[in-house]
């Protein structure tokens, strides 16, 4: 199976590569010894493939190993730049066990490095956003740190910005509940360390349940950016001057959210418009919605262009359906389609395939049990085709299965 995934058209200006080192690993496979030749033999990648998961090779290049796989033909850039796992690494701190001083900048950032094992049994997968204006993102990021840290065991990232906030984390809990305790008390510190709730407009978003055994987030990370969510939209300058600025968009306006299951319904019946995976080709490749198209960017900042020639020969009437991992991504590609293309009907997905995953698993539990529903979609096979690309570190772990 390890020579049919180094063969299977990693990317066709490297078949002749491919085949020399499916060779060598052949090689390598009576004789362990060779394995260190056969892997210099080839250049580290500059960028993760989603099949190395399955590999005995590590993906992570710019961390010190190398993967043998051949490089995809894409721009040489980190391409994990919004993983949450990958965020964790990037901070340093000279004790692993205390709390990093603030500093100044960009990037300013608080964090702790969780140490002791964790204090329950399990962790609940969480993630937010909210776009709302914060005059002061470094007090806020102080306050709400302050906040975090004295949930025992708590792990995840959290971005301020003057937009808003953006978060993963990863909540201690002992029971298989979205709403219980961890969940509540979590909520009401995130309300103490904000001055708006985060939650008034969307609800968390609940993901899976794992054993607290497995790899998620190393720390507790809080840390100010110039955006919540780095788009690279820009719009050309006044008049006589070449330099591109920032573009602003209304993101309360960026079309209609559907729940996971007037999505499903709502896919299940369509009969024109578009529908878009705007999540990086990374995810797409992992998984993705029957009959989507993937924009295939290396990084978010790719979209607009992809957009526009996606959308060129669409009525500005016809349904644009779109969806990410979160739904985060969408309210901005949503606020691009609406008030920079001009589509009059954008629909995206609530929770993005976080929420549709966790929906179509209790719909199925539903069904199975023998439960009568008015809803015909919860006894139907889930629209999803292949996995939920994972931002934490469970993506390395090949015994990832949820609790639920």
């Amino acid at each position: 199976s390890r020579l049919t995934e180094v063969m299977a058209a990693r990317s066709t200006h490297s078949l002749k590569r491919s085949a020399a080192f499916a060779v060598a690993l052949a090689t390598s496979a009576t004789l362990p010894s060779a394995r260190v030749a056969v892997v210099s033999a080839f250049a580290p990648c500059r960028q993760y493939h989603p099949s190395c998961r399955a590999c005995a090779f590590q993906p992570i290049s710019r961390h010190g190993r190398k993967c043998p796989l051949p490089p995809r033909p894409f721009p040489r850039r980190r391409m994990y730049a919004v993983a949450a796992a990958e965020r964790d690494d990037d901070i340093s701190a000279s004790d692993s066990s205390a709390v990093s001083p603030s500093t100044s900048g960009s990037s300013a950032v608080r964090s702790v490095r969780r140490t002791d094992p964790p204090p329950l049994p399990y962790f609940q997968m969480v993630s937010f956003y909210r776009f709302a204006p914060l005059s002061d993102p470094a007090s806020v990021r102080d306050a709400l740190f302050e906040e975090l840290v004295q949930i025992d065991g708590l792990r995840g990232t959290a971005y301020l910005a003057t937009e808003g906030i953006n978060a993963q984390f990863a909540i201690p809990t002992d029971r298989c509940s979205s709403e219980g305790h961890a969940v509540r008390s979590f909520r009401d510190a995130v309300r103490r360390g904000i001055p708006f709730d985060p939650f008034e407009i969307n609800a968390i978003n609940c993901g899976d349940l794992v054993d607290s055994t497995l790899p998620t987030f190393n720390r507790l990370v809080v840390r100010t950016r110039d955006a919540i969510l780095r788009s690279g939209l820009r719009r050309d300058g006044p008049d006589g001057d070449d330099a591109e600025v920032p573009a602003t968009f209304d993101w309360d306006d960026a079309g209609m959210e559907l729940t996971p299951e007037e999505w499903d319904v709502d896919l299940r019946k369509r009969s024109s418009g578009i529908l878009l995976d705007c999540r990086n080709s990374y995810e797409s490749e992992v998984g993705t919605f029957a009959g989507a198209e993937p924009l295939d960017t290396d990084v978010f900042s790719e979209s607009w262009d992809v957009l526009k020639e996606k959308t060129k020969n669409l009525d500005k009437s016809e349904p644009v359906r779109i969806f990410c991992t979160g739904g985060i991504r969408c309210v901005k590609v949503g606020a691009y389609l609406k008030q920079e293309l001009g589509f009059e009907d954008v629909r995206r997905l609530e929770k993005g395939t976080i929420g549709y995953e966790r929906w179509a698993t209790e719909a199925g539990k539903e069904a199975n049990s023998g439960r009568t529903d008015d809803d015909e979609a919860a006894a139907k096979e889930s629209l999803w085709e292949g996995e939920n690309f994972l931002f934490d570190k469970r993506r390395f772990n090949d015994e990832h299965e949820s609790i639920q």
